[in-house]
This record gives structure tokens, C-alpha cells and sequence, in this order.
């Protein structure tokens, strides 16, 4: 998954308790935020009739097909630095006879609602050499279990080929080194894009998934530690990659989109100059980790907030989505089975990334990963499917705590290609930071939720008022909050219930400190799926 190298750019060993009680100044007391807060109302003004963007995907998690060992060692290798040469993107998922662990597998991933998911995979698994193609393997097998699911939810797919790891087309130099092979960039492009080309043939046309709707080549080809390297050890150029699955692609009569440059680091400043592949991309999509709170000493988010707007109109000037195909936390910690990924703090900030990005155009949200090991480069999953003292699959898969809840009940209540509408944020700031983050969202069937993210350690009074709703309906409140940090076994029910007139949609509420809420027309018992694909408005 992510490079070492990025660890120096976070505050890795920082302990959340001792974060809480910074302010944005990183002075103040939580009890001084706390009365600052409480003399600063937040108005949250939604225009249900002006149209932000319509999300040409959702909102999901990466599933990955590769069960394999990749290697992992904490001896440094002598040209990659990882310790884990595929990051966490391999292990922790159960046969794909197992039907009991998948009947698990298929009620977590309904009641998250995850409608627009990576599915990710390597060469090794369907052409182990040259030519010579395997459709009926346990990963492959896994691979159809995954997009069985997708087709079956009606949730769409951004396929993703994470790396080669093929003998056959590594560099010979790296082709008796494990970690090479997986690092290594494909030695024949024209081989590289016919094999490719030749999976998707069979999963589109002869298993007959319409899920797939992206393409992406390659995980994160940027950086002397990535998956697209020519020997010794130099970054490939991602063109010619394209370029020859495009060409295998169309001559297979395949008209899947390309997305790229699937880049690590966050969305960078808009130059498209630095990229020369443009007219072969149907999409864009960037990987992002380095982000923080605002009021953090690292926090970056309002800088990628303007870089991702910039990008956003300038690839829907184009006609093109953009999508944050990774994202994840690790300025709380990360590495071996670190449970920082995972922490309170840590999905907070990524539901709040979410939430202030959709307001920033983006397309589509993929969080790192729903089946992890969580001992790899730390505790990314939604569910706990591996026991990391044993090395072992467990036999009942329960919630990660934190994870779970306060990034589920985001996907729970959104569906996919729903409208963003024009929400604007006023008050709750703290010293010079804003606090509260809220977006609108409208399903293709009109069900309208309204996400409210509150990062101060303190509750916040809001005033929420719809302009432009064209009939009575009514929003019912779900919500986590800090004080439910490291539970697994929280019960997302309706909290109360906000009747709203046509003519007079106002209402007043308070959310709590650290936490997601979400005002939603749909009205969901715990026991119920989250929203996957739309339904009729409640």
C-alpha cells in the first residue's frame, strides 16, 4: 500500500489523548474551546435547487482478490524500503467455497451501503505466464465472489490491476527477487495490455458483469518505492501503458474508461502539463493519507480542498469524473498492526475528508480496505476477519470498531450517483479554524441526507434551514460520537425526527462533540441495508 517514506512527513507516534487538548493554536484547553464553541452558533444553510455535482460513483471501500503471501520483513530490502512489498493489499479473506464466511461478508457490506467499490487484483492470478491464462483458481474464484456481490447490490466497480508480480514480464534483473517481482514495471507493454485486455474480455462478455464501469492499470505508478519500476530502479512512464491497454481494450470492442494517474500524496496542484496522457483517460483518481485537521500542526485539508476543486472542474470541464480511489489516516499512526489507521480520531478525519470533498466535486470515495489484516501496515478494515495473534482466519467477523460506525453511517445513508447540493457553513469556528463541515445530498430517487461533521471537542448548536424543498417530509437523526469510541457493538438507530414544511423547512439541533451526524429522509433500523442502490423516497 502506502511508502515508508511518507512517515516522515506525519506524526506517526502522536497519542490521541494528548491531541484532543490542542486548540487550532495548539495552546488553548479543550474547556477553552469548549466556551468558544458554546457562543458560536452554526447555521447551516442548504439550497436544495442548486446542483454542486452529480457523483458519477459512491461511496465504498477496496476488496481485494490476492491471497498469496507477499513478502513483508522489518530487514530492509536493499532497493524497496516497505516493509510489506504490497502494502496491505493482500490476505484476510476466506475461500471462496467458505459460504458461511461469505454469508458474513455479504451482510457487513450491505449494512455499510458501500455502492461504489475497488475491486483489485494482480497479473499473477489470472495469467501466471505468458499466454497462458487461469479462470478457475482460488483468488480468482474470490475475484467472482466479490463482483457477484457488486453486480448482485447494484454497486459499481472500479477495477484495479494493483501490480504485475509475473516472472514472465518482470525485469530480468528482479525476476529471482520476490519483492522485485512485485515491484517491478511490466518489460513488455504490449504483452502487459493483451493480458490485461484479455481479463476484462472475460469478465465483461463471457461472466457478463455490468459492475465494471473504470479501469485503472496500475496502483500509485509515483515514486522510487512504487509498482511500475524499471530496473535498478527508476518510475516507468504511465503512457505506454495506456496506451497499449487501450488499444487491447478497443480491439476486443471493450469501451471501459481508463482511470489514472492513481497517484499517492494527495490531489496535487492543477498542472496538467506534467501529465501526457490525457485523451487516453476516461477518469481521474488520486490517493490521499497525508491529511490532518486543520487545526493539527500537519493539517492539510483545507489546501487540498482548493487543489481537488481545481481538479475537479477542470476534468468536468472535460467531461471527465474524478474520484479519491484511497484514502486513509496516517498522521495517528501506521505500520506492522498499529492501530492508528483505525483510531477515533483518524475516521473522523476521514469522514470529514469525505464529506468536505464531495462539497469540492469529487465523484467518488474509496476508503482503505474493507477486508485487511490489519498487521501489515496497520489496522485499516471495516470488519475483523484475521486473528493477528495466530495468523489465522477467524471464524465470526465482527465490526473494527471506529471504522465501522462513524465512515458507515456515511455510506449507509448515501446512494450512489446522488446529486450534491449547495450547502453552506457558517459559524463554529475555533481561533481561525472552521469546525463544522456539512454536506447535501439528493438520491437519484430524491431521498435528501445531510452529513454534519464536528471536529471541536465541544457540542455544537446548529441551525439547519432547506430553501427550495418542494414538499413536507420529514429528516430522521443518526449520529456517532467520540464518547462511543472503540465499541463494536453500537446500534445505529433513528435518534429523533424533524418534521419540515414546505413553506418553513428550519429546524434547530445540537451535535455532539467529535462526531458524524446525519439528518437522512431515509429511516433505517440497525437491522435494515444500508442504501447500495436507491429507493423509492420515504
Amino acid at each position: 500500500m502506502k511508502p515508508t517514506s511518507f512517515i516522515i512527513l506525519l506524526l506517526a507516534t502522536a497519542q490521541p489523548t494528548a491531541l484532543l487538548a490542542q486548540a487550532a493554536s495548539g495552546k488553548e484547553s479543550v474547556a477553552s474551546d469548549q466556551a468558544a464553541a458554546a457562543t458560536n452558533e452554526v447555521r447551516i444553510a442548504v439550497d436544495l435547487t442548486r446542483l454542486i455535482n452529480t457523483m458519477r460513483g459512491g461511496i465504498g471501500a477496496s476488496w481485494h482478490a490476492i491471497e498469496e503471501p507477499i513478502p513483508y520483513s522489518d530487514k530492509p530490502h536493499p532497493v524497496f524500503g516497505n516493509r510489506s512489498h504490497g502494502g496491505s493489499g493482500w490476505g484476510a479473506y476466506p475461500p471462496a467455497e467458505d459460504d458461511a464466511a461469505w454469508a458474513q461478508i455479504d451482510r457487513h457490506a450491505r449494512w455499510l451501503g458501500f455502492d461504489w467499490n475497488r475491486v483489485e487484483f494482480e497479473q499473477r492470478i489470472y495469467e501466471p505466464e505468458r499466454g497462458q491464462f487461469s479462470w478457475d483458481n482460488p483468488e480468482m474464484r474470490i475475484l467472482y465472489r466479490i463482483l457477484d456481490w457488486c453486480e448482485r447490490n447494484k454497486a459499481d466497480v472500479f477495477l484495479q490491476q494493483m501490480w504485475g508480480n509475473v516472472r514472465w514480464n518482470t525485469f530480468p534483473e528482479w525476476r529471482d527477487d520476490p519483492a522485485g517481482r512485485v515491484h517491478s514495471g511490466p518489460l513488455s507493454m504490449d504483452d502487459f495490455g493483451e493480458g490485461l485486455a484479455t481479463l476484462v474480455e472475460h469478465l465483461v462478455k463471457k461472466k457478463g458483469y455490468t459492475c465494471i464501469r473504470w479501469l485503472c492499470i496500475n496502483n500509485e505508478p509515483n515514486g522510487n518505492w512504487s509498482w511500475w519500476q524499471g530496473y535498478p530502479n527508476h518510475l516507468l512512464p504511465l503512457k505506454p501503458g495506456l496506451a497499449a491497454v487501450r488499444k487491447a481494450l478497443d480491439a476486443r470492442g471493450l469501451n471501459l474508461p481508463l482511470s489514472g494517474p492513481d497517484m499517492t500524496g494527495g490531489v496535487p496542484e492543477l498542472d496538467p502539463g506534467k501529465l501526457d496522457f490525457h485523451e487516453l483517460l476516461g477518469a481521474y483518481d488520486f490517493h490521499s493519507y497525508n491529511e490532518d485537521f486543520d487545526w493539527r500542526p500537519k493539517g492539510q485539508m483545507a489546501r487540498f480542498d482548493k487543489t481537488t476543486r481545481d481538479w475537479t472542474a477542470w476534468a468536468h470541464e472535460r467531461g471527465k469524473p474524478l474520484f479519491m480511489s484511497e484514502f486513509g489516516t496516517m498522521a495517528y499512526g501506521w505500520l506492522a498492526a498499529h492501530p492508528g489507521p483505525g483510531s477515533y480520531e483518524a475516521v473522523l478525519k476521514d469522514a470529514e475528508l469525505v464529506v468536505r470533498r464531495l462539497n469540492a466535486g469529487v465523484d467518488g470515495f474509496n476508503r482503505w480496505s474493507f477486508l485487511n489484516r490489519g498487521d501489515l501496515d496497520g489496522q485499516w478494515q471495516f470488519i475483523e476477519t484475521w486473528d493477528r495473534k495466530t495468523g489465522k482466519l477467524l471464524k465470526d467477523f465482527t465490526p473494527h470498531p471506529n471504522t465501522y460506525f462513524a465512515l458507515g453511517v456515511l455510506s449507509r445513508f448515501t446512494a450512489k450517483h446522488s446529486a450534491v447540493l449547495a450547502c453552506n457553513v457558517t459559524g463554529g469556528r475555533i481561533g481561525e479554524w472552521p469546525r463544522v463541515f456539512a454536506t447535501m445530498l439528493r438520491s437519484p430517487k430524491g431521498n435528501l441526507t445531510l452529513a454534519v461533521v464536528n471536529d471541536a471537542p465541544a457540542s455544537q448548536d446548529v441551525s439547519i434551514e432547506l430553501r427550495g424543498l418542494a414538499r413536507n417530509t420529514r429528516l430522521h437523526r443518526y449520529g456517532v460520537s467520540e464518547t462511543e469510541r472503540d465499541r463494536a457493538d453500537l446500534k445505529i438507530e433513528p435518534q429523533a425526527a424533524f418534521p419540515l414544511a414546505r413553506t418553513s423547512a428550519a429546524f434547530r439541533d445540537r451535535v455532539a462533540p467529535m462526531s458524524v451526524t446525519i439528518y437522512s429522509t431515509y429511516k433505517l433500523a440497525h437491522s435494515d441495508d444500508g442504501v447500495t442502490s436507491d429507493r423509492k423516497r420515504e
